[in-house]
């Protein structure tokens, strides 16, 4: 898949900081950290139950298969 995206030279830095769950939960918000795949669906579904905002922060590989991809021209 790096092959399909500047071989593998990435334009974009890994953002370690800060904890952008503890950062909403701070103030106020409700928030989650996703780290695995099964987390997905039943985080999604909850933030679309609740009546405010929620703030996801998904932790993925650099390497992942994340869609939808768009491929600039």
């Amino acid at each position: 898949m790096a092959a399909v995206f500047y071989e593998g030279r990435y334009a974009a830095t890994p953002l370690v900081s800060p904890d952008f769950a503890v950062l909403a939960s701070a103030y106020g918000l409700k928030s989650a950290t996703i780290t695995q795949r099964a987390e997905v669906l039943p985080m999604v579904r909850a933030a679309r139950e609740h009546t405010g905002t929620v703030v996801i922060d998904f932790r993925v590989e650099q390497e992942d298969s994340v869609y939808p991809m768009v491929r600039r021209q």
